[in-house]
């Protein structure tokens, strides 16, 4: 009998789940190098987006529990093993089958349930001066993909509140995946009122809603 081409293969393999392609990593060395090459992992991902195949919808029960629902079979639910049992976590976004999370330590992680794969971000460096004796302090955030950079982004906005709302300090920013690193977003002039707020990811673009610093006891609200 004889073997497959290398294009066929591929053409066989993209159409597969990650749960499938996991195992057929196993096979051998040269299996597994072609499932964990980054050209083949975006061939997957396109496929999957352009035949709206391989979703999930991440059920979040608890801090403590998170489900994985096959969307196109509902009764298919799985609970996620997290990276460490127990352990206390925020979801801030997600995106083709990534996660952002945030532990209760501050730590912030990309994590890939499906191949149960994770990375560590660098510290934010976020820092404020002692503020008031009566404050909140809220987090804000957004987790996406740029493709004009070919890039997964994450946005942290942290502030504090005075006790009847009054604006007092927030800064902004935004982690690059391709650079492993966070920049600062200048002139912040936008404030928000609810607790804790997910962004929305639309055409590319992130959404969340917020308000003006307000020059006066009115409120403008906008999108960004």
């Amino acid at each position: 009998m004889a073997a497959l081409s290398h294009d066929i293969t591929l053409d066989i393999f993209r159409c597969l789940s990650v749960k499938d392609l996991s195992r057929f990593k196993c096979v051998s060395k040269f299996w597994c190098s072609w499932i964990e090459d980054q050209n083949f992992i975006k061939l997957h991902l396109s496929y999957s987006l352009k035949t709206n195949t391989n979703r999930s919808l991440i059920l979040y029960h608890s801090r403590y529990q998170i489900f994985s629902v096959n969307y196109d079979s509902p009764k298919t639910t799985r609970r996620l093993e997290q990276l460490e049992q127990n352990k206390n976590i925020h979801i801030l976004g997600s995106c083709n089958g990534l996660l952002a999370v945030e532990e209760q330590n501050g730590r912030i992680l990309l994590w890939n349930p499906s191949t149960r794969k994770y990375q560590v971000l660098p510290s934010t460096g976020i820092v404020f001066s002692p503020p008031p004796a009566f404050y909140s302090c809220s987090t804000y955030s957004g987790f996406g993909y740029d493709p004009v950079s070919d890039d997964y982004k994450l946005v942290l906005i942290v502030q504090l509140l005075g006790t009847y709302e009054e604006y007092l300090h927030s800064e902004a920013k935004v982690y690059s995946f391709r650079s492993n690193s966070w920049r600062t977003i200048k002139d912040f002039c936008f404030y928000f009122i609810s607790e804790r707020q997910l962004g929305v990811v639309a055409n590319n673009v992130l959404h969340l809603l917020a308000y003006k610093i307000p020059k006066s006891s009115k409120r403008s609200s906008c999108w960004f």
